[in-house]
């Protein structure tokens, strides 16, 4: 998570809360998720959307050996 400056922003670009944005970060593109927007910045969360879910997984046995 971390705070970017609007200026920062494109002028044709307005963030909203829950909108999803690419960033260039290095030779990479990054999604990130903006989770708040005030007049100082914008909170942009980086993590995998599925972060801090819980993972359920069923399996079914099929032989031992």
């Amino acid at each position: 998570v971390l705070v970017v400056d609007r200026g920062q922003f494109p002028e044709n670009i307005d963030p909203q809360p829950g909108q999803q944005l690419q960033m260039v970060q290095g030779d990479q593109v990054v999604v990130v998720t903006v989770a708040s927007v005030s007049d100082d910045g914008v909170v942009l969360d980086a993590n995998h959307p599925l972060a801090g879910e819980n993972l359920n997984f069923e399996l079914h046995l099929q032989e031992i050996v």
